[in-house]
């Protein structure tokens, strides 16, 4: 099904709000409003990006599916639901959205947004700092996100008044477990809109490749092995 220029719109302006909220929250909850414990600011962070995720499926999916994640578009296209001028369409909307939302940040919150890479993900003490590890945790968190993306698109089996939470919950849950590791991407737009504002793309391609990788595994998971196929008469 062939998507067009309204589906690229609600791709852009979704991947925006998820980028500008997500890597604003970052710097809110740690730099700006200085919540006295690492947990409060973990829990912050973590509702403001499932809230916003939530908000963007109920918003827009009826228009784009609501990707606003470049690893998710490729997955998409990987297993035939997309055509891959639409997932190029999609990708520069989304790149095109995280890019300016991480310059909104730079000009919202120069000083503080600067203390926090501007909500950067980067592997963490808890992991030894390892680009390895790191991209482990980026495979899993992304997997269970597509595995229930996919759920929500194309089994038929999740109520549309349930997929926002569904979704929005899951990244949650990543963030709520994998922040301390890796700062939970989950999703290379949102790595790329801190990177673009801190000037800082030395751990960029873990927060590419892992949730490429991890987003394919869950795709295929579901096509091959949870999917019943009709058998051929």
């Amino acid at each position: 099904m062939k998507m067009g220029r309204r589906a690229y719109t609600a791709e852009f302006i979704g991947t925006f709000a998820l980028v500008f909220f997500g890597s604003m929250s970052v710097t809110i909850f740690t730099a700006v409003v200085g919540l006295n414990s690492g947990a409060a600011s973990l829990l912050g962070i973590a509702f403001a990006h499932g809230l916003i995720l939530m908000a963007m499926v109920y918003a827009i999916g009826w228009i784009s599916q609501c990707h606003i994640n470049p690893a998710i578009t490729i997955t998409t296209v990987a297993i035939g639901k997309m055509d891959l001028d639409d997932g190029i369409g999609y990708l520069v909307a989304q790149v095109l959205g995280a890019t300016v939302a991480g310059l909104a940040n730079v000009l919202i919150q120069p000083g503080n947004g600067a203390l926090t890479g501007y909500g950067a993900a980067s592997p963490g003490a808890a992991i030894g700092g390892s680009d390895v590890m790191a991209l482990i945790v980026e495979m899993i968190i992304t997997f269970f996100l597509m595995f229930s993306v996919y759920a929500v698109l194309y089994t038929g089996k999740v109520h549309p008044a349930a997929s926002g939470l569904l979704i929005g919950m899951t990244l949650m849950a990543d963030i709520l477990i994998a922040g301390p590791l890796t700062g939970a991407a989950a999703n290379p737009a949102v790595a790329l809109g801190p990177a673009i504002a801190s000037g800082n793309f030395s751990t960029l391609w873990i927060y590419w490749v892992g949730p490429i990788i991890g987003a394919l595994l869950a795709g295929f998971v579901w096509e091959f092995l949870l999917i019943e196929r009709k058998k051929k008469k």
